[in-house]
Parts: C-alpha cells; sequence; structure tokens
C-alpha cells in the first residue's frame, strides 16, 4: 500500500495538524521544528535531532522525509511544517505525491502581511513571501479569524478552487473545480496581464519593476526577455515589497509575460513595463549589431 501523505503549513500557531491526525486512527504525525544548529524530528511525540544540510532548512527536511515517509508505507503521514517553511520547497523532489496541502492563516492580518516589506528574522526572505507562497501552494486554506470581502478576493486568485474552511470544520481533500485565476476586478482586486514580442530596455526594465513593489502587488510572477540576455529567460517572481529575478534556463520563444494580483490601477502595471520595451529604433540598432556579430 503506498503512503499517504498530508502536509500542513502556515505562519502561525494552529492545532490543524493535530486534529487531522486525530481524526484518522492509525495515522503518524510528523513534525519538524527550526533548532539552532540543527532541525529537530518530532513523530508521534519522538524527538530526534537532524544534522543540518547546507545551512538549509528546506533541504534537510525534504532529504529527512525521503527516508522516513519509505517506513511508513500503507500509513497516513500528516507532516506538520515548521512555520517558515514553504510546502512547494518541500515537496520538490520528495519522490512522492502528496495528497493534500492545507495551509492555516490569519485570516485578519495575511493581506497586511501579504502586502508588506517586514524581514524574516531567521533568513533573507520577506514575510511576504513566506505567507504568499504558502497560501498559494494550498488545496485546503484553513481561515482563522474573520475575513474582509478583499482578503477573500485576493486568495480566490492566488490559489483558485482550493476549498476555505474553519479550524472547527477542516476539509482534507482537494478540489475537483479548475485552478483558473479570476480575470474580472472583485473588491478592488485585480490580475493584471502584460505580454509582449520584444525585449526590455535592461535600465528601464529595472525602473518598471518597481511597479510591482508600491504595496498594493499582493504575488507577481512572469518570464522575461530583456535586450542584454537574447538567449536566457529570466523568471520574476514577487511577493508584496519582495522580489526575486533569476535565470530561468535557455529562452524558447521571444515573448515576455507578467501576471501580477494587485490591489492598485492594473493599467498602471503595464504601462510601466510597455514603456520599458524597446523602441522600433532601439529594436533596429539591435538587429544591426546581432547581424555584424554574425
Amino acid at each position: 500500500m503506498e503512503t499517504v501523505v498530508v502536509m500542513v503549513a502556515g505562519l502561525v500557531d494552529h492545532d490543524v495538524a493535530v486534529r487531522v491526525w486525530r481524526d484518522r486512527p492509525g495515522s503518524v504525525l510528523v513534525r519538524h521544528v527550526a533548532a539552532e544548529t540543527c532541525v529537530r524530528r518530532w513523530v508521534d511525540g519522538i524527538a530526534t535531532d537532524v544534522e543540518l544540510l547546507h545551512g538549509c532548512m528546506s533541504c534537510t527536511v525534504r532529504e529527512d522525509l525521503r527516508e522516513l515517509l519509505g517506513t511508513f508505507a500503507g500509513h497516513t503521514v500528516v507532516l506538520h511544517l515548521d512555520p517558515l517553511l514553504e510546502p512547494d520547497a518541500v515537496r520538490r523532489n520528495l519522490g512522492i505525491d502528496v495528497e493534500c496541502v492545507i495551509t492555516v492563516l490569519d485570516a485578519s492580518t495575511w493581506l497586511d502581511d501579504a502586502l508588506g516589506d517586514a524581514s524574516m528574522v531567521s533568513d533573507q526572505r520577506t514575510v511576504a513571501q513566506v505567507v504568499v507562497a504558502q497560501a498559494e501552494a494550498a488545496d485546503v486554506l484553513v481561515l482563522q479569524g474573520d475575513a474582509d470581502e478583499r482578503t477573500l478576493a485576493v486568495l480566490d486568485r492566488l490559489a483558485p478552487g482550493a476549498h476555505r474552511c474553519t479550524p472547527d470544520a477542516i476539509v482534507v481533500r482537494k478540489s475537483t473545480r479548475p485552478r483558473l485565476v479570476p480575470l474580472t476586478p472583485e473588491c478592488g482586486v485585480s490580475t493584471a496581464v502584460f505580454t509582449a514580442d520584444r525585449p526590455f530596455h535592461p535600465a528601464r526594465l529595472n525602473e518598471a519593476l518597481d511597479s510591482l513593489l508600491d504595496g498594493t502587488v499582493v504575488r507577481s510572477r512572469g518570464r522575461l526577455w530583456v535586450a542584454d540576455e537574447p538567449d536566457v529567460a529570466l523568471h520574476l517572481e514577487s511577493a508584496g515589497c519582495g522580489m526575486h529575478v533569476a535565470e530561468g534556463g535557455p529562452r524558447g520563444d521571444r515573448t515576455t509575460q507578467i501576471v501580477a494580483i494587485t490591489l492598485g490601477e492594473p493599467d498602471d502595471i503595464t504601462a510601466a513595463f510597455t514603456g520599458a520595451l524597446l523602441t522600433d529604433d532601439e529594436l533596429s540598432f539591435v538587429d544591426s549589431i546581432r547581424k555584424l556579430a554574425i
């Protein structure tokens, strides 16, 4: 029999993982907690210290789980993630399917955290990057406290199709609804979509990126084509006032696409990136230089 894994995440105090464990007789509760020089693993109340790999908690937990899960074949394993961990970082290359990801959030403060610039004490991420990634990965969102309409509209776009419930009525299953992001504005929340078939001017692109860091954008993702990196696709990801841009592998096509969930004006975002594209004159100059190089 296969091992069934239920993953529970959230940057809040909660007992959701324990409730899920108790509701499934014969299941195993596993929790990893960050310690000063190691990761402490708890299995049904029994603690074991696991050596920290590469100074990375996500790597340590993932590698530890590869060995641990094999010993629980035929059981349900409820993984209570340390509050600092993002589900996608743990389950990446884990070698086993996760039946359901449950993310617990404080509904009354989550949106402020998701738009903010507060830094994590433990690493270089922002609080926004953590809470947004945790919510985005969820099949089930457990809302502690009351959420206003704007928060719910953001979550509809960040985790489309995810079940929403309270701690008193936890759902443990993936939704069968399509995970389609709503494009119609709601409660002041919009989805900005920018596409282009010409590259960005690198200096103007840096200025345009500021439009994603003005405190109104919850999440943005994109693949960028920049004039001085013609053969490389750059991957863009932002949450609140935190951003990461890195190489995303060889460029497959010559297009750019950016999608952003915003409480601001989506036209301001698309206008900023439109202004960062190469002009016709600049594009002709770049093409001439390339022909000379060939």
